[in-house]
């Protein structure tokens, strides 16, 4: 047995395959006692993930959903903004049109009483003018009468002239 490499003997072929039971028996305990509550400790996480995965995807199909349903209503939201700001813009345009409206009535209706006041002014001073001229012309007329000179009466009717002025004679 010397000239072997290693001694394959009875013993060794003995010792490999009381190993090899002692493995598969302790393999087999194992399998009993450990790798079974594993295996469905891992099929119970499994199943959990799942669930997760399940819940969290129902979640975000709910939530894309509600923000969908969120950015539609928003939309509106601005829609309906605008819609009022538009509406009240367009009110405002119409109060102002209607202000300028009356403002233009009113100025219109102030423009016709101040002219007719200029008319009623006018007429006054016309009568007042004429009463002034009727006065001078009694004035003159009795100084006529007085005198009976006529270089007198051109100088008289001359002088009255000039004190009428010009503006009289013009209007």
């Amino acid at each position: 047995m010397d000239n072997r490499l290693f001694g394959l003997d009875i013993q060794l072929l003995f010792d490999a395959v009381v190993n090899a039971a002692f493995i598969l028996l302790l393999f087999f305990i194992m399998s009993k006692l450990f790798f079974k509550p594993v295996r469905e400790f891992i099929e119970k996480r499994n199943t959990a993930i799942d669930a997760d995965i399940m819940a969290a995807g129902a979640l975000h199909s709910q939530s894309e959903q509600l923000k969908a349903e969120y950015e539609m209503m928003l939309k509106e939201v601005h829609k309906e903004a605008e819609n009022l700001m538009s509406l009240s813009g367009k009110k405002a345009l119409k109060r102002q049109e209607e202000v300028i409206a009356r403002a233009k009535q009113e100025a219109l209706i102030i423009i016709e009483q101040a002219n007719e006041e200029a008319k009623l002014e006018k007429g006054r001073v016309k009568n007042e003018v004429k009463q002034e001229m009727a006065s001078i012309a009694s004035v003159m007329a009795n100084q006529f009468v007085s005198s009976r000179d006529p270089f007198r009466e051109a100088l008289l009717l001359e002088e009255t002239l000039k004190e009428m002025g010009d503006e009289v004679w013009n209007n």
